[in-house]
């Protein structure tokens, strides 16, 4: 009878002793068992998804690049012809080109006073030679007569559609500058029509030089 209840006694420790044992693993685990963030699972769930699509996004650019297999076409590098770069140039080259002829003219003019002023100091000097005021008077006559008659021309030629000209007459040749970066034939011979006419210069004798 003894030993029976001590092995009944000892059944009975072993029963404690599992479910002590199965209390205290419950219990650490839940212990240790880590807390769940929703907010933080969702905030990874997203961007699960946005680099899923970025790279879905990358992997489309890839397939759209290697399609075009590398080549350029040439409407990819010129410009529109009604760009404003281009449109920017050629008013740049119209006022470069009128500064031109506006500083030719001040120029023009600056050279002809000096000139004149010195001829009219040696014929008004008591001490020059007949000779020497008379040849000066000469000069002077032609200088005012080769003015009057750039004038004119310049205006001529203005007045039958070229946009701007300088005439210079020299003694023996006369040279125009048309704002024109080309002219056609037909304008040629307008122009050395009336320089001609206006200054009886032979055409050998006449130059036409387009401003470009």
């Amino acid at each position: 009878m003894l030993i029976i209840r001590r092995k009944n006694m000892i059944v009975g420790l072993l029963v404690v002793l599992l479910i002590v044992t199965g209390f205290l693993n419950f219990w650490f685990n839940q212990k240790s068992k880590p807390t769940v963030n929703h907010e933080s699972s969702k905030s990874s769930v997203d961007n699960m998804n946005q680099s899923h699509g970025q790279l879905k996004n990358q992997q489309e650019t890839r397939v759209d690049e290697s399609d075009l297999d590398g080549k350029i076409t040439v409407t990819d590098l010129e410009e529109p012809a009604d760009s404003p770069g281009k449109e920017a140039s050629a008013e740049t080259n119209v006022s470069n080109r009128a500064a031109f002829f506006k500083d030719y003219r001040f120029e023009r003019t600056q050279e002809r006073s000096k000139e004149v002023e010195y001829i009219n100091s040696v014929v008004n000097n008591p001490k020059s030679e007949p000779e020497t005021v008379k040849e000066a008077q000469s000069q002077l006559l032609e200088i005012t007569s080769n003015m009057e008659a750039e004038l004119v021309i310049e205006n001529l030629i203005k007045a039958k559609g070229i946009q701007d000209a300088i005439v210079i007459i020299h003694k023996d040749n006369v040279n125009v500058i048309v704002d024109k970066p080309e002219l056609v034939p037909e304008e040629v011979a307008m122009i050395l029509d009336i320089v001609k006419r206006e200054t009886g210069k032979e055409t050998d004798n006449i130059k036409i030089i387009p401003k470009i």
